[in-house]
């Protein structure tokens, strides 16, 4: 009888223990399947923020930072507390070509004005800076739009240069911040005057006789900048 007890309690051990055992394997593959449901986070790189402003990189044609900001998120065409210029129009007025391209190739609007309602493109006209006003030409600027003393860019290449005009520059490239030398530019001005007066870009309300050896009366109020 002892042996029957003895043997009984043998198989119910053996039974309990096989219960635990299925149990906790189920345990383990249920811990397992959480686990593989746990995906781990995806790291965002952040791009810190530049170390120069927008303006002063159009200015200087730092790529590197005018690049930076674009991934940053900066507004592109935020205006400066000067005149309201935009980064674009900095940088045409300072002729660095590669910020002009860099900012047009990121969506900038080609014809964005300042206070002025002076655009790139007339600011490249205006300093010379023959090379920007090709480009800005080729990607579609309209040169006929008037700034607020009724100039547009057409109208400072529809006439030879002259003394007004050489004074004109003295005044605003300190205005405007823009080193250029007089001379550099009055040697650009043929050329210039080549690249707006040919293709499709030039209308004839906007062109007078090329011949012509002084500006037109208008003009000499360039003189008087908006304070």
């Amino acid at each position: 009888m002892k042996k029957v007890y003895i043997l009984s309690f043998l198989l119910l051990f053996s039974f309990c223990s096989s219960g635990e055992s299925s149990s906790s394997s189920d345990e383990i593959v249920s811990s397992d399947e959480i686990v593989s449901d746990i995906q781990p986070e995806e790291s965002v790189e952040t791009v810190p923020e530049p170390d120069i402003d927008i303006w002063e990189a159009a200015k200087n044609g730092d790529i590197q930072a005018i690049k930076q900001h674009i991934l940053f998120g900066t507004d592109l065409s935020a205006k400066h507390s000067n005149r309201d210029n935009t980064p674009l129009i900095i940088a045409a007025c300072n002729g660095q070509y590669e910020a002009v391209k860099t900012l047009l190739d990121a969506g900038v609007d080609i014809n964005e004005r300042n206070v002025e309602d002076v655009t790139a493109q007339f600011c490249a006209v205006f300093f010379g800076r023959t090379d920007v006003v090709q480009l800005l030409k080729d990607e579609g600027a309209d040169p006929n739009i008037m700034m607020n003393l009724d100039l547009t860019a057409m109208d400072l290449v529809s006439v030879e240069w002259d003394t007004t005009r050489s004074q004109a520059v003295g005044l605003y490239k300190m205005t405007y911040g823009v080193k250029v030398d007089k001379d550099e530019v009055e040697a650009a001005h043929p050329l210039i005057m080549e690249i707006l007066n040919s293709g499709p870009s030039v209308s004839a309300e906007a062109t007078t006789d090329s011949e012509s050896s002084s500006l037109p009366a208008h003009m000499t109020i360039i003189y008087e900048p908006a304070k």
